[in-house]
């Protein structure tokens, strides 16, 4: 019993040395917001290829709050995955009956972030852009 509990501890302190690295990566990369006034721009893409474009000042630290203030938009907060977008002016990207969904670009690369976790960067550019994923 004692030899089980001598080989126990160590990889105990080796797992928690381990979380604690990787929570300390984490937080170092993991996206920053940032304060004050930014000037940014939005592009929405529909479904028919035609784009809006939006030039404003925000004092917003990620997108969704960007976004809200351009466009009416539906969807829904879950603390997995953030905000899921379903619906952008009217447009629902409907990703169970047509594989469509919402695809966010940041300066004109697909995004790595979900809405309201991507941090607003003065001087981006933003796009929203409908999408279909050919199966």
């Amino acid at each position: 019993m004692k030899t089980n509990v001598k080989k126990l501890v160590p990889a105990l302190i080796v797992l928690v040395v381990l979380i604690a690295v990787f929570w300390g990566v984490y937080r170092q990369f993991s996206p920053k917001a940032q304060s004050g006034e930014k000037q940014i721009t939005i592009s929405i893409v529909d479904d028919t290829g035609t784009q809006s474009d939006y030039a404003l000042n925000t004092d917003a630290e990620y997108l969704l709050e960007a976004l809200q203030s351009v466009a009416e938009i539906d969807g829904e907060e879950s603390p997995e995955y953030g905000y899921t977008l379903y619906t952008v002016n009217g447009l629902t990207a409907d990703f169970t009956t047509g594989n469509a969904y919402w695809a966010i670009y940041v300066n004109g690369e697909y995004g790595s972030y979900g809405l309201s976790q991507q941090p607003v960067t003065d001087g981006d550019t933003y796009a929203i852009v409908y999408e279909t994923y050919a199966a």
